[in-house]
């Protein structure tokens, strides 16, 4: 009642009405994070905040988290620094923020414009060299962070290509079965830095292809069901399918719908995203690893609908094959038409002005991200958010469009739509932008920061018609000043629904360093 009470009064006003599992969500955001707010009106502004190039508002850590920063010595840098964590581009007191928040952070070397966060522990009397350019500074008090972060590769990344002659499967001999003739060809390729592709052919089916994996063998009692050719185990790689929820989910989202079957019974579905599936406590770059190293325990699957409704609720795939490494297509980067261009970005964040409302728990909400972007499809990220609460539902980097001010035509204060997405949620209610987020951000830490490590990027061609992934970044290179990155939380979404204003925002800048 209370519902429908609300979309009565809301249409009165032209609102869009509100689905009732919306509303019933909106509702439980108010519940938990906001019935503390103060009931006390200030105006909204109008305009949604920015970060400055170099300062940003930041937040203090949680109790029991404060520390007291102690310089080693003038131009003086520890001799043992310990692994690097982050670089940022900040000032000092930003670059403290950062480490402050960051778990396994012990240091970082200071250098006039850029900090360099380090896992190392720092004394008095730790070791130094003099460096005319930098300073380490460390933490006097210690934290209760116990986890020590990888530092971030700068190895080149290796790639191989796969192939994999699909044939039917032998569990689908049974009488009556309209894809009978059923068979294809995959063509894919791996890489270590998390670029994964795959063009696909089926012929002979005809009901909707619903899911495509690369599986990894488990068990069998004879080589045959041991290997690649007959066995089974689970999905560690998905390409594309379809994410309705009462069909073959595997814990991560397809990137795109298969393509159906044309008059002559072929599908055809080219250079598709896969995405890694995290399980089995193996890392992505682990897991690529040990596929180049044992292809035969590997197979490619697919599954249809009329697969999926035959053996409900088992799983058996319609027409599999093993992987094959393709030994001509072994490269040391990531193959691609014509040169790669790669270009380095990093946006130093803060709150959107708008978020400044009275009981916003995202209210003290900053960070810093960087990125990496290249015209061969790598664009990878991480994000370190820190001073906010409430779940992180969506990270964009957003175009700027019109503005009738310098501020409110660039990404000061500009509004415009996501051209890549990073992490967020997929669920149906939230916000969605055409494209499946390929993974979720991360959960605030016990040092009240979500950082986000390696996290893919995908590029959305619902907002980039007509423009290619290499045009775009390369207009990104060209004029950063129209380009923002933005952070949504579950407070923000609740609170300007049906409008979806960032938490927090900042200037994509292009890094020009070395």
């Amino acid at each position: 009642a209370i519902w429908a009470s609300f979309n009565k009064l809301g249409s009165d006003f032209g609102i869009e009405a509100m689905t009732a599992s919306r509303f019933s969500a909106a509702v439980a955001l108010v519940c938990s994070v906001l019935c503390t707010a103060t009931t006390a009106e200030t105006p909204k502004a109008s305009l949604r905040g920015a970060a400055s190039s170099v300062q940003a508002a930041v937040a203090s850590p949680p109790a029991g988290m404060q520390a007291s920063w102690m310089l080693l010595g003038d131009r003086q840098v520890a001799k043992d620094e310990g692994e690097g964590l982050m670089t940022a581009t900040g000032d000092l007191e930003f670059c403290k923020q950062l480490c402050s928040h960051l778990e396994g952070c012990k240091s970082f070397a200071f250098c006039g414009a850029q900090c360099f966060l380090k896992d190392g522990q720092v004394t008095p009397t730790s070791e130094s060299v003099y460096n005319p350019h930098c300073t380490t500074y460390y933490r006097s008090v210690n934290t209760d962070a116990t986890t020590t972060l990888a530092p971030d590769s700068e190895e080149t990344p290796e790639c191989r290509r796969f192939s994999s002659v699909l044939v039917m499967n032998q569990g689908q001999q049974y009488s009556g079965n309209a894809e009978a003739d059923i068979h294809g060809f995959a063509e894919m390729t791996l890489c270590t830095n998390g670029i994964m592709k795959a063009t696909l052919q089926v012929d002979g089916g005809h009901s909707e292809i619903i899911a495509t994996h690369i599986h990894h063998c488990e068990s069998g009692d004879s080589h045959q069901t041991r290997t690649a050719v007959f066995c089974t185990g689970p999905p560690v790689v998905n390409f594309c399918g379809n994410n309705a929820a009462s069909l073959i989910a595997d814990g991560a989202k397809y990137s795109v719908a298969c393509s159906g079957y044309n008059s002559t019974d072929t599908s055809i579905t080219e250079d598709v995203q896969g995405t890694f599936i995290p399980n089995w406590g193996i890392l992505m770059t682990e897991r690529v690893k040990d596929i180049f190293a044992n292809p035969d325990m590997y197979y490619f699957n697919l599954h249809s609908l009329a697969d999926f409704t035959h053996w409900y609720p088992g799983h058996v795939g319609v027409c599999r094959g093993p992987l094959k490494p393709e030994t001509s297509g072994i490269a040391t980067t990531t193959p691609a038409p014509g040169p790669v261009k790669c270009f380095s970005f990093y946006s130093q964040m803060s709150v959107n002005e708008l978020q400044k409302y009275p009981g916003n728990p995202d209210s003290q909400a900053s960070g810093y991200a960087s990125f990496k972007l290249c015209t061969n499809g790598t664009l990878q990220g991480q994000a370190l958010i820190f001073g906010g609460t409430t779940q992180l539902i969506a990270m964009h980097v957003q175009r700027c469009e019109g503005g009738d001010t310098p501020q409110t035509r660039t990404a000061e204060l500009c509004e415009g739509f996501p051209v890549l997405n990073f992490c967020g949620d997929n669920s149906a209610e939230l916000i969605a932008d055409g494209t499946p987020y390929l993974e979720a951000c991360a959960a605030y830490s016990g040092l009240g920061a979500s950082h986000t490590k390696q996290m893919m990027g995908a590029f959305v061609s619902g907002t980039n018609t007509g423009t290619t992934l290499a045009e775009l970044l390369e207009d990104m290179a060209q004029n950063p000043q129209l380009y923002v990155f933005n952070a949504h939380s579950l407070a923000s979404f609740g609170h300007w629904y049906p409008e979806d204003q960032g938490m927090a925002r900042g200037p994509m800048e292009l890094w020009t360093g070395v």
